[in-house]
């Protein structure tokens, strides 16, 4: 019998709007706490076959159980599609002109994309918390209107990275722990990344030991 058969996917009891500009992953998590799942588990079922544990899910799994098309998902969630080009109007270019940059030599509109990627609020706190007007948000949030100076991407906290340390200290494995941080946290952090961290702790003592003896 093949272990990968694939999965039915049917609409869940309890429907959820994917939010714009918010991440899959993110929009996953909410969809599975309006249902009572546990993120990682319905993470797992929407990632392609053989659905690895740690793959991203895949769209048209997603469309299906959301009762969405995979068109509304693309324009909606910020990771579906690769960046748009630009397709700017008299107005996109005089709301790039409010958003540019401020004097603290930040953009404006690459923070405030990348705080929605994860943000749960919705767009008009969004919009309130940024002090914009919500028709600007949703501008600024569309696939056409791309951040030309994105801020860097973030790297591991300090806090996530101690936490990953105890986890490996207490036996935990890098899966146990990427499903915690996705279940308890609602953090994305690639399994990927976590297994590489776990080798470069198991590396530690031995490179300790070997040092004692040079």
């Amino acid at each position: 019998m093949n272990e990968y058969l694939q999965i039915p996917l049917a609409p869940l009891p309890v429907d959820v709007r994917s939010r714009l500009g918010e991440t899959t992953v993110s929009y996953i998590e909410r969809l599975a706490r309006a249902n009572h799942l546990k993120p990682s588990e319905l993470v797992r079922h929407l990632a392609p076959p053989p659905h690895k544990t740690g793959h991203r899910p895949a769209l048209v799994r997603l469309a299906k159980i959301c009762g969405r098309s995979t068109d509304v998902l693309a324009i909606t969630l910020a990771d579906a599609e690769p960046a748009h080009l630009p397709v700017w109007t008299k107005d996109d270019l005089r709301l790039r002109r409010r958003v540019a940059l401020r004097s603290d030599g930040f953009d404006m509109a690459g923070l405030i994309k990348q705080d929605a990627r994860w943000n749960k609020a919705g767009l008009r706190q969004i919009a309130n918390s940024w002090q914009i007007p919500l028709w600007g948000l949703k501008r600024i949030l569309s696939p056409r209107f791309p951040d030309p100076n994105p801020p860097a991407r973030a790297f591991m906290t300090e806090d996530n990275y101690r936490r990953i340390k105890t986890h490996y200290s207490q036996g935990l494995t890098a899966t146990e722990t990427w499903r915690y941080f996705l279940d308890k946290h609602d953090s994305w952090i690639p399994l990927t990344t976590i297994t590489a961290l776990y080798i470069t702790l198991a590396r530690e003592p031995q490179s300790a030991e070997s040092s004692e003896y040079e």
